[in-house]
């Protein structure tokens, strides 16, 4: 895909009031692009799109809703109609994370993760991909999808059980939806960073034996020393979508442990054993 001129292209992005999604809108809306944002916050989304259009040659149209909530979605469909045959660029990249073993998770917490991470990405996606697809049939323009993942989805690490399940989804089903997509020339990107810089560390909630003050202080210590901010994020987004690559690690620890799995599982499950703890 053509990002140095998109020029009336309609990018719609979920979770885009802050964070990755945010500064994947900023990026976009450099190149050209008109930017749909969707969030729940409407404060939030309204601050976005006050800052965004300072760099955008279009007006930015806003969309608050809950893509978790399956009821809502026609909401979405609607508002890509008004503004084009379809969208040209989808980013999924609304997305939240809990901490907690698998027995002090409750079923509760691993479906509210399922619901937004998962269901919620495949109910926007089914929401805009035939409209995608019809397009795609009268000009054959290329189109994108970009999917934002985490290593956690690549690798399971002890205490991420329930999200590393929900972000596992989203790579897998990237993949498939590659192979879907290709004869309508649509591209899919998986993007799978380390830890990131963003507000999702603020909303963080902790569960059972994990809830306690020494992990608490070890994730805030993680974030803080984190190698990758949004911008990084989004940069790396945008090349993904110019080259069409179908999935990206980001981050040293992300690469450095990407790497020790593929080439040698046994080495890469005994490190993650030994952080396991006897609580």
């Amino acid at each position: 895909m053509n990002m140095n001129d998109l020029s009336g292209k309609l990018a719609v992005i979920t979770g885009g009031s802050s964070g990755i999604g945010f500064s994947t809108a900023q990026l976009l809306a450099k190149r050209g692009a008109r930017i749909l944002l969707v969030a729940r916050n409407e404060q939030k989304l309204m601050e976005a799109k006050i800052l965004l259009e300072t760099q955008s040659q279009y007006p930015v149209t806003t969309l608050s809703l809950d893509i978790s909530q399956p009821e809502q979605l026609p909401m979405l469909t609607l508002a890509v109609e008004k503004l084009a045959p379809c969208a040209d660029i989808i980013v999924n990249s609304a997305g939240i994370v809990s901490l907690g073993l698998l027995g002090d998770t409750p079923l509760d917490e691993w479906e509210r993760l399922y619901s937004l991470n998962v269901r919620g990405l495949v109910g926007v996606l089914q929401a805009l991909t035939p409209a995608m697809e019809a397009q795609s049939k009268k000009d054959i323009q290329a189109r994108h999808i970009v999917n934002v993942a985490s290593v956690a989805g690549l690798i399971g690490v002890p205490g991420l059980s329930a999200y590393s399940a929900t972000k596992g989804a989203v790579v897998l089903l990237s993949e498939s939806l590659r192979a879907e997509l290709s004869v309508y020339n649509i591209g899919v990107s998986a993007i799978c960073p380390a830890t990131v810089k963003t507000p999702i560390s603020e909303t963080l909630q902790f569960f059972g034996r994990m809830d306690n003050a020494k992990s608490q202080r070890f994730l805030a210590k993680s974030f803080a020393q984190a190698d990758l901010t949004p911008q990084d994020v989004a940069r790396a987004t945008i090349n993904a979508m110019a080259k069409n690559k179908g999935q990206v690690v980001l981050g040293r620890d992300g690469k450095m442990i990407n790497l020790i799995k593929r080439f040698s599982p046994q080495f890469m499950s005994n490190i993650l054993s030994k952080r396991a703890v006897v609580y």
